[in-house]
């Protein structure tokens, strides 16, 4: 569900942010030349740290996975990308599903130059790749935000086993205004 909230808001963040020109309105085309307003295009950026893999106590499921910050120059919000969501089952591996997705509790915070920014969590669930997005808070200008940020992972298919990425922190470098 959370996926398809992240998917609907990229949509919508994709087609605000398109160049696009209002010609002003004129009484007659002998008047002077016509204005033209340009709505400023704004692209949404994202910067990671490493991939990393990980498997659960008895290797019952594996993934793979990354924490990012996104921003659009004005806002900034964590992100937890993974993929190769799977599980163990009958000397195979499968992967996640809509019968057994991921299901993924995302933990975060963000602070620059000392100041926590923003402290939440964000859940999630999908099949073998997917993304989990945490909340927004305003950008506190341009340069090195602090992201320390954990997942715990249940699923696919086995529950009573989870991944546990522990805490990470990561210093990455964001174009905000």
């Amino acid at each position: 569900m959370r996926i398809k909230q992240v998917l609907t808001t990229v949509a919508a963040v994709a087609m605000t942010v398109a160049t696009v020109a209002v010609p002003a309105a004129s009484a007659s085309a002998a008047e002077s030349p016509r204005e033209t307003t340009m709505v400023k295009e704004v692209e949404a950026t994202t910067v990671c740290g490493d991939k990393f893999a990980l498997y659960s106590d008895g290797r019952w499921t594996y993934t793979e996975a990354r924490f990012c910050l996104g921003t659009d120059g004005s806002q900034v919000w964590p992100v937890l990308e993974y993929s190769e969501c799977q599980y163990y089952w009958g000397a195979a591996w499968y992967y996640a599903n809509a019968k057994y997705p991921c299901n993924f509790d995302f933990s975060y915070t963000v602070t620059r130059n000392g100041q926590e920014l923003l402290d939440g969590s964000s859940s999630g669930s999908g099949g073998p790749n997917g993304v989990v997005q945490g909340n927004a808070t305003n950008c506190a200008g341009p340069g090195n935000y602090t992201l320390r940020a954990r997942y715990v992972l249940s699923g696919p298919y086995w529950t009573d086993t989870q991944i546990d990425s522990g805490y990470r922190t990561y210093n990455l470098s964001l174009p905000c205004s």
